[in-house]
């Protein structure tokens, strides 16, 4: 294995404001494997591989490419040393074309501005073939694709700089479950081409199928490697917790109520869901499942008001009501949960108390001057309730890990006693341990009679959590199934059968 090794990671240090993210790191990368990364949020797995791409410098240790030690200054030069990497939040330009971003690292050998775009749009074009991407318009806006086609640029970049290491983040989580085998067969491909892959996930079913060697990190520190014949859930669950995971999706068996949520044939102005009705009870987890762009958000947002409806209607309590926006769906009980906590469900650079605040702090206030004493009692209760690790309440939110983050995103809004809370992928970009608790947080809600709608691309995850599932495709729900009497397949049949 001596003369296979690509890439070696000797004594790796990092620190940050003086807490140790990364502790002497040991690990060989060789060449032509996929190498999975695992490890719960904040166990230091986005600091290696940024070192690994020169975004960060390691307080000590050393890296060897080849056999000879490099030191990496900048992205730059990682780049020089054919390592690139795609990171969750993909690099694109949206405003440039395809091709453009195709060779954007490169550009400097197509003249000073970039004129010979015949010469560039035949080196996109031969190296689109080489990755069997021959229907991709390389003259379209890049920020016009899926995040699926949008890889495939990412990736087509690293292939034109002859990279020997590809570095994904993440790289299946916002996409469907068709694009995920697509790109599997891709890095097989790569990895026969003699590249070599880190690959980071949370999903462990990925690392079966394209795995040739794990490494775990937590807390900083490596706790091992496994070749692919020691792969177990088990062994891999307890290597990234520190202790076994006996259910890993725990499910609360609950009283169903009465109906507290119905609609009936809802369809959105821009068509994007037509026809929508179902029922949600009292202590329900109604699951939602389909392919990326079957209208499964987008029907949240309209319940939740953020989406205008054209027509159809939303009962409460058995009572007509009309949600013209948000303000009115949280006075009647119904939150929200987003699938872009980044984004849409928290504040960046707001401290954690702050954020747990967001919605409290509306209330809490006298003539436009918060109660910082209750809302800090607001904030001591739900870090305690929800169990959410941190140094304090007044740190910033995006240094928590993505678990931690989301429990955030929930706290938020538990402090009005919600009724009806809409989740969207509720587990999206977060560890196996930080799963576990926030499906048992749901079913603690459900248990005090709330209903909760769960949108998520996670088929195992829906089955054990929900109670039923509503199949959607091409904005239509096209099945309504009991959890427990259906199954990954029977789900799939449905949501992509063609319409005839």
């Amino acid at each position: 294995m001596e003369n296979n090794i690509i890439l070696s990671i000797r004594n790796l240090k990092k620190s940050f404001d003086g807490v140790t993210v990364l502790d002497n790191i040991n690990v060989d990368f060789i060449k032509g494997e996929v190498h999975a990364i695992l490890g719960e949020n904040g166990a230091g797995k986005s600091t290696l591989i940024k070192i690994i791409s020169g975004y960060y410098k390691p307080d000590k240790g050393e890296i060897f490419i080849d056999g000879k030690q490099v030191t990496f200054k900048s992205p730059k030069d990682a780049l020089n040393a054919n390592i690139h990497t795609i990171y969750q939040e993909l690099n694109i330009c949206p405003h440039m074309t395809v091709a453009e971003n195709i060779i954007i690292n490169d550009s400097a050998n197509y003249g000073k501005f970039i004129q010979r775009k015949s010469l560039y749009l035949n080196d996109a074009i031969t190296v689109l073939k080489k990755l069997g991407q021959h229907d991709l318009d390389l003259n379209v806006n890049a920020g016009t694709l899926s995040v699926a086609k949008q890889q495939i640029i990412e990736i087509a970049k690293a292939i034109l700089g002859n990279a020997k290491i590809i570095i994904m983040d993440e790289p299946t989580s916002s996409i469907s479950q068709s694009d995920s085998e697509s790109l599997k067969k891709l890095i097989l491909s790569l990895k026969n081409e003699g590249i070599t892959i880190l690959y980071i996930t949370h999903r462990l079913q990925e690392i079966y199928e394209i795995a040739d060697r794990l490494t775990v990190l937590r807390d900083g520190n490596l706790i091992g490697t496994l070749v692919r014949d020691e792969f177990s859930d088990e062994k891999i669950i307890k290597m990234m917790v520190g202790r076994e995971i006996t259910n890993i999706y725990p499910k609360t068996v609950v009283e169903i109520g009465d109906v507290i949520l119905e609609v009936k044939n809802l369809t959105s102005v821009d068509n994007r869901f037509r026809n929508i009705s179902f029922k949600l009870r009292k202590g329900e987890i109604l699951g939602i499942s389909g392919l990326v762009g079957a209208g499964r958000s987008e029907l949240l947002e309209a319940i939740f008001g953020l989406r205008k409806i054209k027509e159809g209607e939303i009962y409460y309590n058995n009572k007509k009501i009309f949600i013209k926006d948000p303000r009115y769906a949280i006075s009647s009980g119904i939150t929200f949960v987003t699938e872009d906590r980044k984004r849409t469900g928290l504040v960046p650079y707001f401290s954690v108390r702050e954020n747990i605040n967001l919605i409290n702090s509306q209330y809490n206030n006298f003539l436009g001057v918060l109660k910082g004493n209750l809302l800090n009692k607001i904030a001591i209760k739900y870090q305690k309730r929800l169990n959410i690790k941190l140094r304090s309440l007044s740190q910033i939110i995006t240094t928590l890990s993505g678990g931690n983050q989301q429990k955030v995103a929930l706290a938020k809004w538990l402090e009005i006693e919600p009724k009806v809370i809409l989740f969207d992928e509720p587990t999206r970009g977060i560890d196996i341990g930080a799963k576990a608790e926030i499906y048992k947080i749901m079913g603690e809600l459900a248990a005090k009679g709330i209903g909760i709608i769960m949108v998520s691309s996670e088929l195992p995850e829906l089955l054990s959590v929900t109670d039923r599932v509503l199949v959607m495709r091409q904005g239509a729900i096209v099945a309504e199934l009991e959890s427990k009497n259906t199954s990954q397949e029977e789900i799939m049949k449905y949501a992509t059968k063609l319409e005839n």
